[in-house]
């Protein structure tokens, strides 16, 4: 059991902020070296400390400001999707390719279910800097992590000199490789400027809001110092999640002086704004045009739980005091796109990024996304820099790129190699420029979709068919 807990904490480590990507497939190695061979009883106990040693660092986060129990329960709870690996008891010839399926399988599982799911954590969010991190173009976060374990077999059938299965894992862990040599290279595209303000909340923690209008002023001001000082202006201002902290349709004044700054500078902005509708809240991208206003709206579609509605509201109130202070939010039901001469802008709400299928959706539709986020109710925490990982996968993933831009936390603007071309500091007033290229084509993990993610589920199975199926040929 002590290398399952070494495993899971080094697994801890191949993500942000330390990112030591390379860790990845040796911490599951050991994960792997744990079990084999193992009894039922001590396969499920080393899963379950390993789910423990490698969520309880990796989600530390979540602990700030609201205290230990919920990290506690949250890491206890997604630690238990761990378990079903406790029916592989040795790597056989078949079982190279069953334990990573089980693995994306899980994965797809715990990013589904419960309250729509939480996929933090998975493997492929780790390997933003890994030389195969391309793979993610071909087919999603689930090619990727059936990769990294994939990785982690060869290199314990290795050390264990199981040559002739090691050897096989390798030429399938090559085939796949090689996947990302033959992606289609778009062609020249054109580009568009934009500015990503980040202008900071007065200050961290839950109550980032509570001067009203503090933070919506302090983006106005960054904003507006930006333009008046730039020789050449952008074709588009870019503010995170909750940067308007009042409803600007509600009050009357932060209307006027949103509209005022567009038309001074003849540069439309596309806010991030919570929208008052008396019973329940709506989280809202809203793009700002000079002379006419507020134009298309996007409402968030995938929810927060615990943070934006609380499910078994009771027992959540029971657990923190915090959850009776949470007023509903209601979800919109449209895939909206923004348009602004020849870009198509993609928004995605901060925790929408964790959606394979919404991300697909917004790609399809759009030539470059705009992650919202909102940072300061995490503090100083890993969050940001987790969340940068997981958009530098993205980008990978649809092959757009991305500007991600935070109230306070860490905003970036990335290319579609996942590169990190513009950064802020954390917690820093900042505005961040580029010219994005407009990519019109479809990734080919965006066109097979889901596909991919079920074929390698379904791969043991299948090759298992097929090897009974041929030793009954022989027989014949």
């Amino acid at each position: 059991m002590v290398f399952a807990v070494l495993g899971g904490f080094l697994l801890s480590t191949s993500f942000a902020p330390l990112s030591i990507w390379w860790v990845g497939p040796l911490a599951i190695a050991l994960l792997l070296k744990s079990l084999d061979g193992a009894t039922p009883a001590r396969r499920v106990m080393s899963l379950y400390l390993f789910g423990l040693s490698f969520l309880g660092p990796l989600l530390h986060w979540t602990s700030i400001y609201v205290g230990a129990v919920p990290w506690i329960i949250l890491t206890v709870l997604e630690s238990i999707f761990f378990l079903p690996l406790a029916f592989i008891s040795r790597i056989r010839s078949w079982s190279i390719f069953l334990f990573p399926s089980i693995w994306v399988a899980l994965e797809g599982l715990r990013s589904r279910f419960p309250f729509g799911g939480f996929g933090w954590g998975r493997l492929a969010f780790g390997q933003a800097d890994a030389p195969y991190a391309s793979l993610a173009a071909v087919g999603g976060a689930p090619l990727l992590s059936f990769f990294v374990a994939l990785l982690a077999i060869f290199i314990y059938l290795l050390v264990t000199l199981e040559i002739r299965k090691a050897t096989a894992g390798a030429l399938i862990a090559a085939v796949i490789f090689s996947s990302i040599f033959v992606l289609r290279q778009p062609h020249q595209v054109p580009t568009f400027s934009v500015a990503a303000v980040q202008g900071g909340v007065p200050q961290l923690g839950l109550d980032f809001n509570a001067r009203a209008t503090a933070v919506f002023h302090n983006h106005l001001r960054v904003t507006d110092e930006y333009l008046r000082t730039t020789a050449v202006k952008p074709d588009l201002i870019i503010w995170p999640e909750n940067s308007v902290d009042v409803d600007p349709f509600r009050d009357q004044s932060i209307g006027n002086e949103l509209q005022g700054e567009v038309n001074k500078y003849q540069t439309p902005i596309l806010i991030g704004a919570v929208l008052d509708k008396d019973t329940y809240f709506q989280n809202a991208s809203i793009l700002w045009v000079p002379k006419i206003g507020a134009t298309t709206q996007y409402i968030k579609r995938h929810l927060t739980p615990f943070g934006e509605y609380i499910p078994l509201r009771t027992l959540a109130e029971f657990i923190s005091p915090y959850a009776k202070t949470v007023i509903g939010f209601r979800p919109g039901t449209a895939n909206i796109i923004h348009r602004v001469g020849p870009a198509r802008i993609g928004p995605v709400i901060c925790y929408e990024l964790l959606d394979d299928q919404l991300g697909r959706q917004v790609a399809k539709e759009s030539n470059f996304l705009v992650v919202q986020t909102n940072s300061a109710t995490f503090g100083l925490s890993a969050e940001s820099a987790q969340q940068l990982a997981i958009t530098r996968i993205r980008a990978i993933e649809h092959q757009r790129e991305i500007v991600s831009v935070a109230t306070s936390g860490i905003s970036a603007i990335i290319n579609a190699q996942g590169r990190v071309l513009r950064q802020t500091q954390q917690n820093q007033s900042a505005v961040i420029t580029q010219k994005i290229s407009l990519n019109p084509y479809a990734s080919l993990a965006d066109r097979l979709g889901a596909f991919v993610e079920f074929s390698i589920i379904l791969l043991p199975f299948l090759l298992w068919i097929l090897g009974l199926a041929m030793k009954r040929r022989r027989k014949i």
